[in-house]
């Protein structure tokens, strides 16, 4: 029967302690090497589209920049729709239902929403967009989806967006729809209070 051999204790030690030194050595460079491998793959916010600061000349987010820039030689479709559930008497539609965006440049535009009925409405926004390939580089800035939404009896009021598609929107995608969903709200509901009050 063969005999199992005995590594040395000093032959041990230096091994674990040279592999301590090799990880640590990892763990120092780690961040400057991530940064290095995010910037040549353009993942995080190296290749994602945002905000800076300061406001253009409609109010809102001044630019939007990215590794890469804005792609200006082409823009990209972008429809909006949306509906409001059974028994919501809410109507609402945006200032546009059809615009076209050039990546990397952040877009605004208003909802009007009109309350039909001679009662308080509460309800909350639920927003989805189309293509799936295209949801992550859809970067909603500001809207009204946000929180919950209130709107006195006959009461019209004018929401705002403002979004921007991503550089990096697959250079395929020609078209884009966002598209909204109205679901009533509790009146009693905490979150519908904290909205009446903010409204």
């Amino acid at each position: 029967m063969a005999e199992t051999r005995k590594i040395p204790n000093g032959v041990l030690a230096l091994g674990i302690g040279a592999l301590v030194a090799v990880m640590f050595g990892f763990a120092y460079a780690n961040v400057p090497l991530f940064k290095l491998f995010c910037e040549r793959f353009g993942l995080g916010n190296t290749g994602k589209a945002a905000v800076r600061g300061g406001a253009a000349a409609y109010g809102g987010p001044e630019r939007i920049s990215s590794a890469t820039g804005a792609i200006l030689s082409r823009d990209v479709q972008v429809k909006f729709m949306g509906v409001a559930a059974t028994g919501l008497p809410v109507r609402f539609g945006p200032s546009v239902s059809l615009i076209h965006v050039v990546p990397g440049r952040p877009v605004h535009l208003d909802y009007t929403f009109i309350n039909m009925s001679d009662d308080s409405v509460f309800f909350r926004a639920v927003h989805s967009i189309a293509p799936q390939r295209a949801a992550r580089e859809f970067q909603l800035i500001q809207c009204f989806c946000f929180e919950d939404q209130s709107l006195a009896p006959r009461e019209t009021r004018v929401l705002p967006v403002y979004f921007a598609l991503s550089p990096r929107t697959p250079s395929d995608v020609n078209e884009v729809q966002l598209s909204y969903t109205l679901f009533p709200k509790d009146e009693k509901d905490t979150l519908a209070g904290t909205a009446r009050k903010a409204n």
